[in-house]
C-alpha cells in the first residue's frame, strides 16, 4: 500500500512538473511569436507621408497646396461615398484626423498643416480656404504672406491643377 502511494505520488509530482515545464514553454513560444509579428518599422500615416515637407524652407508655397490637393485626392479614394462633409476648413481637417464614415486616420496632430483651432493652415499660419466644386473637385486658396484672404498676394490652386496669383486671381 505504501509503495502504491509512493508510485502514485511520484507520478502526480512528475505530471505537475511536466505541466509546469510545458506552461513555461508555451509562454516563451507565445511571447517569441508575438515579438516576431511586431512590425519592424513604424509606418507613417498616408497624409503625413504626403505632407512631410509641408511649409518647410526647402519647398515653395505652391508645393504645399499641391501636396494638400494630393492628400485629398488620396483620401477620397480611400474613403468612398459620402465619407465626410465637404465644406468648412474644420470639416476637412476633422476628416483627415479620422472623423469620417470609414474612421480612417490620414493625419495626426500636431502637424505643420494644422493649428490649435483644428484648421488646415498655410505656411504663414492662416486657415486655407476650400472651394468645393463637387465631390472630386476642390479648389484651395492660401492668403499668402500678408495673411489676408482675397488680396493680390493670395495663391489659388484650382482642382484641375491650374494656378492663379496676383492680378490673375479669380474673384
Amino acid at each position: 500500500m505504501v509503495l502504491v502511494l509512493l508510485v502514485l505520488g511520484g507520478l502526480f509530482w512528475w505530471d505537475e512538473k511536466r505541466g509546469e515545464n510545458h506552461r513555461r514553454y508555451l509562454q516563451k513560444f507565445v511571447k517569441a511569436k508575438a515579438e516576431s509579428l511586431k512590425p519592424q518599422f513604424t509606418e507613417k500615416l498616408p497624409g503625413e507621408e504626403i505632407l512631410k515637407n509641408y511649409a518647410s524652407a526647402s519647398t515653395r508655397p505652391e508645393d504645399d497646396l499641391h501636396a494638400m490637393a494630393h492628400v485629398f485626392a488620396n483620401f477620397r479614394l480611400l474613403v468612398k461615398g459620402d465619407g465626410f462633409r465637404m465644406g468648412a476648413n474644420e470639416e476637412f481637417a476633422a476628416a483627415l484626423l479620422g472623423k469620417n464614415a470609414a474612421k480612417e486616420v490620414f493625419l495626426s496632430a500636431p502637424h505643420a498643416c494644422l493649428n490649435a483651432k483644428g484648421q488646415i493652415i498655410d505656411r504663414w499660419g492662416t486657415a486655407l480656404f476650400f472651394h468645393v466644386r463637387d465631390r472630386d473637385r476642390v479648389d484651395i486658396r492660401s492668403a499668402g504672406p500678408d495673411r489676408e484672404m482675397w488680396t493680390a498676394d493670395d495663391l489659388h490652386r484650382l482642382a484641375n491643377g491650374e494656378w492663379h496669383r496676383g492680378a490673375d486671381l479669380p474673384e
